[in-house]
Order: structure tokens, then sequence, then C-alpha cells
């Protein structure tokens, strides 16, 4: 079955894409032949968005967030591939775990990769993971967050490094020095702490600062792949930068929307909805990292979907859990930035959504709108205009920072390998 995309603006200049089943088969400005045609319009094509940084629960969290619900959230948000995190119930620190992961997967709509966990306690496991083959990288927790095992431990970090850097897998850190924030927990125990305000406060940049440091260290001195995740303080920003100006391996930094366009501010009406590990910071702080995303040290945005249920968000502040969904808003609020303000291209949306995810993570035909790829495609109606309403997303999580924001652009069409309608996601290879 052929089909033709006709009338496509890709990056500013008129495109047809011939789709041949699964794969693009043909790109240009002929009316190539085909079996069904979709008139675009003009309308905004790009490859869909692959999101490196997704917790998609399902499993002994499946209240909170499943595959199905979540690849259909991925859907509406122009999200054909998403990475899944390993602090699950159970978490994927096992074969045996991974297994089951993989088995409730198959519900997903969109495509899917999965990352292995260290804990302090199953280097032995990760090994067998590794050498199993099908895995995208090893996640770090360098601090509790909601659900996850830390590591904190210097020598024991080093170990991990070296095992990625054996398999030549990414390592992926969630930068929060442990130590530093129990430090700082035991200073705000008062009742007057008790609220989100305080986050950023009690969850220090220096925290986050101090962990990425480790982390830049023991990768210079393994020289393994080191991707660190949501970074979200000017500080952490200038020391990647430095490294990646003089350092001699491979080293990513992600970005997630939250940290570029909101700020601590929106806590006073979001509450606990804002609350995320780590926190929101100042103004100044999301001004630096998208000067960072601009000018190229960012390589990556990733939502950070970190779904919860409802009524665990409105419990009081230290027992409500950090995070919140983003699959549904993360590619709208970067093309809604580039329709309103035009300082970030097409060209450099596509970078950092599916190019570059992709060679990160060395995806078989995946991230361009190319002939032999996989037909994952993204359409964004540039003239639309809509408004966040939480109570009509698609994941089970049913609440936003973002609420009641007024955006351009609107995702309109996602197409996953080829299929626009009842799209079956597959588990991604790896080059």
């Amino acid at each position: 079955m052929k089909k033709l995309l006709k009338n496509c603006n890709f990056n500013g200049s008129p495109l047809n894409l011939l789709i041949n089943n699964e794969y693009i088969e043909s790109t240009g400005s002929i009316l190539f032949p085909a079996d069904s045609e979709y008139d675009l319009k003009g309308k905004i094509v790009l490859p869909g968005m692959i999101d490196l940084h997704t917790h998609i629960r399902d499993l002994g969290q499946s209240y909170k967030e499943d595959w199905t619900t979540a690849s259909k959230a991925a859907l509406s948000g122009g999200v054909t591939t998403v990475f899944d995190m390993p602090n699950t119930v159970p978490p994927t620190d096992t074969l045996e775990h991974l297994e089951m992961k993989r088995q409730v997967a198959v519900k997903s709509s969109v495509n899917y990769g999965i990352y292995a966990g260290a804990t302090p306690h199953n280097l032995a496991d990760l090994r067998l993971i590794l050498e199993e083959g099908r895995i995208a990288g090893i996640k770090i927790f360098m601090a509790a967050s909601s659900s996850n095992e830390v590591i904190s431990d210097e020598h024991y970090l080093k170990k991990i490094f070296q095992l990625a850097k054996e398999f030549d897998k990414p390592v992926l850190t969630h930068c929060e020095l442990h130590s530093c924030i129990e430090s700082r927990e035991k200073q705000f125990t008062a009742p007057s702490y008790n609220s989100v305000k305080f986050h950023s406060i009690i969850r220090d940049r220096k925290c986050a600062y101090k962990a990425v440091k480790l982390a830049l260290k023991i990768a210079a001195e393994v020289g393994n792949s080191l991707m660190v995740l949501h970074v979200s303080t000017r500080e952490e920003m200038e020391l990647i930068r430095e490294y990646k100006q003089h350092g001699d391996f491979p080293l990513y930094c992600e970005v997630t929307p939250h940290h570029l366009f909101l700020d601590e501010e929106v806590l006073e009406t979001a509450g606990n909805f804002g609350k995320v590990n780590p926190p929101l910071r100042s103004r100044e702080d999301a001004d630096a990292l998208f000067g960072a995303v601009i000018d190229g040290v960012v390589d990556t945005i990733g939502s950070d979907h970190a779904p919860h249920g409802l009524k665990e968000k409105q419990l009081e502040y230290r027992k409500a859990p950090s995070g919140f969904p983003g699959l549904e808003t993360s590619l709208p609020l970067l093309i809604n930035r580039h329709l309103t303000n035009n300082d970030i291209s097409i060209e450099r949306i596509i970078e950092l959504t599916s190019r570059t995810p992709s060679i990160i993570m060395r995806t078989q035909k995946r991230g361009e709108l190319k002939p032999g790829y996989f037909a994952d495609i993204t359409v964004i109606d540039p003239e639309a205009q809509w408004s966040v309403v939480s109570e009509n997303f698609n994941t089970k999580a049913k609440y936003s920072p973002y609420e009641g924001m007024s955006l351009r652009g609107k995702v309109i069409m996602t197409m996953v390998n080829g299929e626009e309608k009842h799209p079956q996601g597959q588990e991604v290879m790896y080059d």
C-alpha cells in the first residue's frame, strides 16, 4: 500500500513524500503515483519526535499510566518513539524484569526503546542485560526521586561507566547529589517549609552542580558515552559547555520543556502540579538554558513524562510525588516558541527532537525523512490555536503546570511506521 503526502512544508520548502508500507520510498517535487493521497496544503511536516526521556509506568503502577494511554498521549503530541526509564515496579534491573516490561510494551501504538536501571547491587545483572543486546543504555539516579535506587559512591559509579564503555552504550544520569539533598532536607523540617515553593531551595542547585561535576569527572576518566539529563541551572550548563569544548569523550546534554518554558514562579498557581525533580528554577536559569539550546550545547529535548495519580499530586508537598505529564505538550511548546518568537528554527527543533536523539541511540532508520527510513511523521497545522486543558489529555495524569496556556501550532496527524489510523509500535533496533 503506497501513500502520498503531497504539498508538505518541510523546513520551509515544499516536499512530497511517498510511503510504501512502513518506509519512506521517495521524496521530492514529483507527484508520485500512490494508492491514496493526503493533501497537506502547506502544513509543517517533521520527522516524528523521538523522546529519550519518559516514564511509561504500567505493571505495578498501571493506575498512573500504561503503554496504551501513554502511547495515545504520544500520538497526540507528535511523538513516534519513546524511551522508557527503568524506575518502574518492578524496576528494569534484571533480564527477567526487562522481559516483563517488553510483554506489556507490545500494547504501544508508538515505537519504543527501554533503558536498564543501575542499582547498588546489580552489576552482574547489568552485564547480562547488555550481553543480550536489546537495551538502549543504563540509567543512573544519583539522588532519590519518586521511586528509584540511589547510586552515589564514586568507585561504584566508575564500575558502571566502565561496563557501559565495554558494551558501547550510553550512561544517562539524573544528576542531583543525594547526600547534598539529605543535608538540605534536615535544615527544612519545620512545618512552615512544607510547601512546594521551597522545593528548589531544598533540592538546591548546588546539589545538581556537584552531581554533574562528579559524573563528568568519571566519564572523562573512563571515556564512556554520557548523557546528562534534565539540566536545570546555568552553572551546570556552563560546566557541560566547558567539557564539550575540551573533553574527549562522547557527551550529550538534555533539557526539558518545563525547565525552558516555566520557572518557579508558576508554583504560585500550579502548586504540586509543578513539583518535579530537579525543581523548576529561576527565569534567569531558563533563559540560560534556552541560550544553550540555540547555540548548540544542548543536544536533545526530552519530555520527562512522569505521570502520577491526581490524588497523589494533591497531597501535601512532602508526600506528593514529583513529576507531571509531558508527552502531549513538549513538541507543541517548541513549535509555539518558533511560531510566536521565531527565535528557534524548525531545523533546530528537528535536530533536538528527532535527528540527534536517533544519532545518540543509534536507532536504525529513524529520525529523518529520507528514502529507506521508517515513515515516522508528524504534521503540524501552524494556523491552529489551542489551550492546554488537562482533562482532555490522553494520559491518565489529568493535570498540568501548563493548564490554560495558549499555544500556536497543533499536531493534526502522527504517522508511525507508515500508519496514521491504528499504528502499532515496534521495539527499536540499534546499529
